[in-house]
Formats: C-alpha cells, sequence, structure tokens
C-alpha cells in the first residue's frame, strides 16, 4: 500500500527491534564487557573497530565512523532504501506496516501481473530440472557455458521448452491469468485469431530479470544455437523499462558482503560467470547503452562505477556513450571509469581465461573518466598545431561543461585541460561553447524507422544531422545483447595488460594562447528564447502533457511562436510519440524546415541533456504571458489619451508600466 509511514509505527518499530539480534544475524558478534565488537562490515579490516550498544540500541565503527540504528543498518548492509528496510524489520517483528493514505504505486496496482511472473519464473525453474528434454538445457549450461547448478540457482535461471503453450496451459487456465500474461509480455496474440494466444519463449534458457528488490519483473530468453534473435527480451510493460533497469543488480546486493564498487557490462551470461568466478558486483544493461539514469541509480549504492567494454570499435563507440551519460549526473567523491577489454574478449570469456585475481588486477587499472575525456576530444581532431590545439580545447570542454558546476571534479578537469591545451583556466571556464560534436551511429540507437523515411521524402532540403535524437524503435520487443555485428576493431596496444588507452593519440604541447588573443572562433548565434522553448519540447516530447498555454498566446501570429504551438499541440494530443513521429506527420515544408534547423543547431546537444526543460518551457511561457500583459495595457492607456491619464488609479497604472519597460530594458 502507498503512503508515508507514520512516525509513530517507526519509533514503535524500533522499540521492539533488539538491535543486537538483527546485527548478530548478518555478522559474527563478540561480547566485550557492556557491549558487542565485530569486524566491520561496512570496510575491510582485520581487527574488529565495529562496537555495538546493545543499551542505547546504537552501533558505531572507529575505523571508516558508520553508525545509526537497527534502520540504517540494515539500510547500508542489506543495500535497500528506507521503505524496504522498515518492511524487513516489520516482518521479522510480526508487524504490519501501516501507511498514511495515498494513490497506490505501479506494483501494487499490478500485484496480480507481479504475481503471474512470478509464477511463470518458476515453472521455467521447474522445466530446466524436470522437462523431459531437460538435458538440453543443462548440457549447454554445464558444458557449453561452464555454469555450477549453484549459480544457476542463484540467477533463478530456467528453462523454456520447445513448443507453443506450454506457459499458457500451466499458468494461464484462467482467462484472467491470459490476460496478465498478456500485459506480462509473456504471451503473444495470434493475429488471425483475437484472444488466442501463444509463449513468447519457446525453446530457450530463461534468465529472470529482478527489480532492486527481488521481484520477478521480466525476462530474457537466450537460444541454444545461433537462431534470430540470440536474445529475446520482454517488452516494456507497466512494471517493466528496460531503460531504467539493470541486470544482476539485486544479485549483487545480495551476494557482495561489501558493496563498494559495480562493474557494468554487456551481457546476462558476463555478469553470471564473473558471479561463479566470486566477481559478485556486475550487473548488465537490457538491450540499451548505460544511461544517466542508470548511472544515477548506482551512485546511490555505491562510489565507485566501473563501465567494462570490449576494447574494439563497438566498445569504444559504448564507452563514448557511458562517458556522455555519466557527465551530467557526476558527484564529488564518485567515481566512474573505464575497463576496455582485449579484442575478441568479453567479461565472460577473459575471467575463465585469466581468473579472477587477473580481472581484478585489470579493475584496478582501469582508466579514468578523464583520461577517457581527454583521449576522446583529441581523436575528434587532425590538426596537430594551434588550430588542432583550439579544437581539442572545444571538444574537451564542451564535455566538462555537461559537468554540474558546483562539483570540484569540474575544476579539476578545466585545471587539466589548461596544462593539456595551455590555454589558462579563466579563460577556458569563461568561454562559451556551442558547437555540436559528431556523434557516430552505433548499434544500440535504434535507426529511424522505415515508414517514418518514407513519410518525409516530401523534405527538399539537404538531411540533417539528427543522430543526437533517438528515434522509438517500432520493433523494440527483441533485443540482441551481445553486438558482434562491428566492423574495423581497433589497433591494440603492444604491451600486455590493461589496455589503459584505446583511444590515445600523441598528446598536444603547450600552445601560444594568451589573455589577450582570441583562443576560439567566436560563438554562433543564440537561439531565441522561444526557439530555445520549441528545441526543449523536439527533445523531450514528454513534458508537453504538463504544459497549458492559455489562448492569447496560442492566437498570437508570431511566426516562431506559432511553430512553437504547433509542437507543443502535437506533442500534448500525442504523448507517447515523438520527434520522428512529428516530422513524418507534418506536411508543410516552412515548419519541417525550421524544425530540422532546431534539430541541427548547435545548443541541440546540450538542450538534449538538461534535465529541467519543463521549467524552461514553463519560464518562456510565463514571460510571454507577461509581455502580452504589458501590451494590453500600453494599448489601453494609449487609447485614453494623454488628457484622460490624470485620475491617481491612471497614473499609478502608468508609473507601473515604465518600471516594467525598464526591467525588460535591463
Amino acid at each position: 500500500m502507498a503512503g508515508r509511514i507514520p512516525d509513530q509505527f517507526i519509533d514503535e518499530l524500533l522499540a521492539r527491534t533488539d538491535l543486537t539480534d538483527v546485527v548478530a544475524s548478518r555478522i559474527s558478534l563478540k561480547k566485550t564487557g557492556q557491549n558487542y565488537s565485530a569486524l566491520c562490515p561496512f570496510h575491510n579490516e582485520k581487527s574488529p573497530s565495529f562496537s555495538l550498544n546493545p543499551n542505547k540500541q546504537f552501533y558505531y565503527c572507529f575505523g571508516c565512523g558508520a553508525g545509526g540504528n537497527a534502520i540504517s543498518f540494515v539500510m547500508e548492509h542489506d543495500h535497500v532504501d528506507f521503505v524496504d528496510a522498515i518492511e524487513t524489520l516489520a516482518k521479522d517483528a510480526g508487524m504490519e506496516v501501516p501507511r498514511e493514505q495515498g494513490a497506490p504505486d505501479r506494483y501494487e496496482q499490478n500485484a496480480e501481473l507481479l504475481k503471474r511472473l512470478s509464477e511463470s519464473s518458476q515453472f521455467y525453474q521447474q522445466q530446466l530440472t524436470q522437462h523431459p528434454d531437460k538435458k538440453k538445457a543443462t548440457d549447454y549450461l554445464s558444458k557449453d557455458r561452464g555454469l555450477s547448478g549453484q549459480i544457476a540457482k542463484v540467477f533463478g535461471l530456467g528453462y523454456a521448452p520447445s513448443g507453443w503453450d506450454n506457459l499458457l496451459k500451466k499458468i494461464g487456465t484462467r482467462a484472467e491469468s491470459q490476460e496478465q500474461l498478456l500485459l506480462g509480455g509473456m504471451l503473444i496474440e495470434k493475429k488471425d485469431q483475437p484472444g488466442h494466444y501463444y509463449d513468447r519463449f519457446r525453446d530457450r534458457i530463461i534468465f529472470p530479470i529482478r527489480d532492486s528488490r527481488g521481484r520477478v519483473i521480466a525476462f530474457g530468453g537466450r537460444a541454444f544455437g545461433d537462431e534470430k534473435p540470440k536474445y529475446l527480451n520482454s517488452p516494456e510493460t507497466p512494471v517493466f523499462q528496460k531503460s531504467q533497469e539493470l541486470y544482476g543488480l539485486f544479485e549483487a546486493k545480495q551476494n557482495t558482503p561489501i558493496l563498494d564498487q559495480i562493474i557494468v557490462v554487456e551481457g546476462y551470461m558476463d555478469v553470471i560467470v564473473l558471479a561463479q568466478h566470486g566477481i559478485t558486483n556486475a550487473v548488465a544493461t537490457l538491450g540499451t547503452s548505460v544511461n544517466s539514469q542508470h548511472i544515477r541509480k548506482l551512485f546511490k549504492l555505491v562510489s565507485k562505477v566501473v563501465l567494462c567494454f570490449d576494447g574494439d570499435k563497438a566498445g569504444r563507440a559504448a564507452a563514448i556513450r557511458g562517458l556522455e551519460a555519466s557527465l551530467p549526473v557526476m558527484q564529488d567523491e564518485k567515481q566512474v571509469r573505464f575497463l576496455f577489454l582485449p579484442e575478441g574478449e568479453d567479461p565472460d570469456s577473459l575471467v575463465r581465461k585469466e581468473g579472477k585475481e587477473a580481472f581484478n588486477h585489470r579493475l584496478e587499472d582501469a582508466s579514468s573518466l578523464s583520461h577517457v575525456l581527454f583521449d576522446h576530444a583529441r581523436n575528434q581532431v587532425t590538426l596537430g598545431d594551434e588550430e588542432g590545439e583550439a579544437q581539442f580545447a572545444r571538444n574537451a570542454m564542451e564535455m566538462i561543461k555537461q559537468i554540474p558546476k558546483e562539483l570540484t571534479f569540474r575544476s579539476v578537469l578545466i585545471r587539466q585541460l589548461s596544462d593539456q591545451s595551455g590555454i589558462d583556466s579563466e579563460t577556458l571556464g569563461n568561454t562559451v561553447f556551442k558547437t555540436r560534436r559528431q556523434h557516430t551511429p552505433t548499434e544500440g540507437h535504434e535507426p529511424t524507422p522505415q515508414s517514418h523515411t518514407q513519410q518525409i521524402q516530401h523534405y527538399d532540403g539537404d538531411t540533417p544531422d539528427l543522430s543526437h535524437y533517438d528515434y522509438e524503435s517500432s520493433h523494440g520487443d527483441y533485443d540482441d545483447f551481445h553486438h558482434s555485428d562491428y566492423s574495423a576493431p581497433l589497433t591494440q596496444p603492444k604491451t600486455q595488460g590493461s589496455f589503459k588507452k584505446p583511444f590515445s593519440k600523441k598528446p598536444f604541447s603547450k600552445g601560444k594562447f594568451y589573455n589577450d588573443e582570441p583562443a576560439l572562433p567566436p560563438a554562433a548565434p543564440s537561439l531565441s528564447r522561444i526557439k530555445q522553448a520549441s528545441l526543449c519540447l523536439l527533445l523531450h516530447p514528454h513534458i508537453a502533457k504538463e504544459i497549458d498555454l492559455p489562448d492569447p498566446l496560442v492566437n498570437q501570429a508570431n511566426d516562431e511562436l506559432q511553430i512553437f504551438c504547433k509542437i507543443w499541440r502535437y506533442f500534448a494530443k500525442h504523448p507517447h510519440k515523438n520527434t520522428g513521429h512529428l516530422l513524418g506527420e507534418l506536411t508543410d515544408k516552412t515548419t519541417v524546415s525550421s524544425i530540422y534547423a532546431l534539430l541541427n543547431h548547435q545548443d541541440a546537444t546540450t538542450k538534449q541533456k538538461i534535465t529541467n526543460a519543463q521549467q524552461e518551457v514553463l519560464d518562456m511561457v510565463l514571460a510571454l504571458e507577461k509581455n502580452l500583459g504589458l501590451n494590453s495595457s500600453i494599448a489601453r492607456l494609449k487609447s485614453k489619451g494623454n488628457e484622460s491619464i490624470k485620475d491617481s488609479s491612471s497614473k499609478q497604472e502608468l508609473r507601473n508600466l515604465m518600471d516594467l519597460i525598464r526591467q525588460k530594458k535591463n
């Protein structure tokens, strides 16, 4: 049940909970006088510095400073949030958690769906041990992939036998269950027989996908051979959005004693094989690139995130996407590092070949975010003279300025760039950079659907660069998690080890830039406020439904405002559509050309990454409303004539108008 947990209940729960029992059920305690001592579970140590006072129901570590009550201990030790910790302690105490009245969350609204997904997971696990064809599955897991029965149990691996309706017959015996299974992506409706279904997963190894609380919310299925798709993913459902979830995160929290860093890899098997070799803190994205939501989610749990990639062209492209996703959500005292593996290797194959210790050495030697950022900035430059240094500085600063201004880390990077480029830090920090990086199309970014391409052929201008905008896939039910179709691998370093510099070129020497010389070309003209708001809508169309436009604005004749209103009206009416759909349905060449110009503007990359797009649009609308009121008042006073503005109210209105006009000029 949703809603706030009453403070009175929390106080009662702590009064009925013995901290000693809570801690003793998780770590070994030793009686030392009136207190208890132990090796701290929150940092590595050889002698006990963790102390628990049973009288005050309080613990403290003299080594790392961790301390608190039963709730904070469960949160830190079990890697759960506050609500989950309350529910865990309440369950142990035999208490029901009350909630103040509130709207149910998406999980409560879909309790029956979650139940069907859990039953589906149990069914697949049973087939792995009981089905007549189970040897096909167990041989694949044990002989072909080298997995033990124990690790298969930890991750809940299962088997979907051949046949069209095994799950349907077992779980979907009632119409209500079939509806839930269909909603959860477990069934597919027959095109020629509405109301008749068949199993989505057939003849595959099954990987249940759990959320951070361990609830099964989706599945992945791996084919035994080279069938396409090799990896089949559940479609998005009311409880599963693939861009927000990470495979193996629940297992990492459960099985890693001290979770201080998390490794992000590309595939299910990478996570599982690493765990089998004792590296239990790996997770995988679900057929998408690493995004800012992933990084933000991981930063809530750990202080260090290592993004692990193959050392080929595909791995480099994925690393850049990870770099760009990390910059806007960086935090002081948090780290993002990049591990590039030898060409032809993935974490699965490499840990088998080298073992846990060697793989951990590679993790320790992973490249820092600054190293990858500066290398990427250099790789975009072909000149080795002053012009090349200026371009390098532009490239690097464009990325650095994505980092929140208040961070010390941002200042450190600017100083490092100053050392490498020869441009002083003050000039770098104060220069407005408006260049747009060119993004190389890579797997993981969906191509423009064919239907959109056909529909916008009426546009006669040059095809714009829309690579910074992700179109929605028209066939997003299936995802191949192993990106193996890339060509042109990078040249690998000759030395063995951690592949520290997969991007490296010869670094630039310090240039001859001085404060009184223009180190960089002048910035391109900025967009008007209305055009900036239009660009926000194009890149963040979901915000349109939260914005209301007053009729006087909609009826304005200004061309810029009319285009803004067209964009807003479309997305407010179609909240689930994107800019590709809009372009495909427009027939007015002038509007299409204007939208292309906005999407190709140098501000587009920045606008795509902002988190306050809705507020920016609202501020623009508010400013226009004020301006409309000002113009209306001026017109009204003008209509009165000078002789009429003699009464005190008209004089005061005139003074207020003059103040407003002065403010606008300032």
